[in-house]
């Protein structure tokens, strides 16, 4: 714990620099989150491990600003690197607060053409980012978080997106969760008008006018 502590302050120190805009950018050409990456990785239930980790996550979450002048270079940077699998691994196997960071990071790549462009290449990459986030919504109906189940819901709608042009894909609806409209989130989204409303949204996308869910 004693040396997690001492790289978490060290960590601490670059989402400092990441989240200002005249450091930021040496932080990406310098490609200095790579040297982050392996403390992405899960590893059960070993705490100091979970603290660099989702310390590591926070440096991600401080450079995902991609409405600055420079964010178009920091999302290339994401997509040719390793974030998004890392994330994906994070949002599957790890601790809550992990989870719910990575989910934040996937959905603000989700919600920039570049990153929706980039996800939905391959069946494969789209597929396994919409399984994934399938099995966090199976967690959140055990222990609801409304902020976590928010951030999964835009990736839903997101990812919905592409199919609202090219008509309903049956396979995609399968891997929409039925529990996102059924009554198993009510309480928490009763005073939430915006993600009620977000929540309407992915409905028409994936049921639509053109198919009705038996």
């Amino acid at each position: 714990m004693k040396e997690s502590t001492r790289v978490c302050n060290a960590l601490a120190l670059f989402q400092v620099m990441a989240k200002n805009p005249e450091t930021r950018k040496e932080l990406i050409e310098a490609k200095i989150p790579c040297y982050f990456y392996p403390f992405l990785k899960p590893s059960g239930d070993d705490k100091p491990l979970e603290y660099l980790r989702l310390t590591s996550l926070g440096v991600l979450g401080a450079l995902a600003k991609f409405d600055d002048p420079y964010g178009p270079k920091v999302l290339n940077f994401f997509l040719e690197t390793e974030v998004v699998p890392s994330c994906l691994e994070c949002i599957d196997l790890c601790d809550e607060l992990s989870r719910k960071v990575a989910t934040l990071i996937v959905m603000k790549i989700l919600m920039q053409e570049k990153g929706m462009s980039y996800c939905s290449a391959t069946p494969e990459r789209f597929y396994s980012i919409v399984q994934v986030l399938y099995r966090v919504v199976q967690k959140l109906t055990e222990k609801p978080c409304l902020l976590h189940l928010m951030y999964v819901i835009q990736c839903f709608l997101s990812l919905s997106e592409v199919f609202k042009f090219i008509g309903p894909s049956e396979a995609f609806i399968r891997q929409v969760p039925p529990q996102l409209f059924d009554n198993t989130f009510k309480d928490i989204l009763r005073d939430d008008h915006e993600t009620a409303w977000m929540l309407q949204v992915l409905h028409f996308n994936v049921y639509g006018p053109l198919f009705s869910p038996e």
